[in-house]
């Protein structure tokens, strides 16, 4: 469903830039992101299901799949999902491709980490969902 067709969608959401989202709400103001691209804003709650982030700061919660173009996390558990570039302050890495960026704290628990700073990534290319 596109932001603005949602009922009850948070203010930071509401305020984000965004291309092609499609998102729902469960609950109570949890946003639940399907596709399309974050661009610009604060990520306080939910959980990211596929797309691509280019930057701004995620504070909490879950990524499931997707990729990851620069920003800062703050805290939450990442899954899966492509990291290229970006700051890491906290939160459990749990799964997924680490290629490049400053990882200041956190836990890491599995997956592939590869340093290069050059490494080939096509952006254009948004990781399809597992289901």
């Amino acid at each position: 469903m596109k932001i603005e067709d949602l009922k009850n969608a948070p203010q930071w959401l509401l305020d984000a830039d965004t291309k092609n989202a499609d998102v729902d709400i469960i609950n109570i103001g949890d946003v639940v992101w399907h596709s399309g691209e974050w661009l610009g804003g604060e990520w306080r709650d939910g959980i990211w299901l596929g797309g691509s982030w280019h930057g701004c700061d995620w504070q909490i919660d879950k990524w499931n799949l997707g990729t990851w173009y620069g920003g800062t996390w703050h805290g939450g558990n990442w899954y899966n999902g492509l990291w290229v570039n970006g700051t890491w302050y906290g939160g459990n890495w749990v799964g997924g491709d680490w290629c490049n960026g400053l990882w200041v704290n956190g836990s890491w628990y599995d997956s592939t980490w590869d340093p290069t700073p050059d490494a080939l990534i096509d952006e254009d290319v948004i990781l399809p969902l597992p289901f």
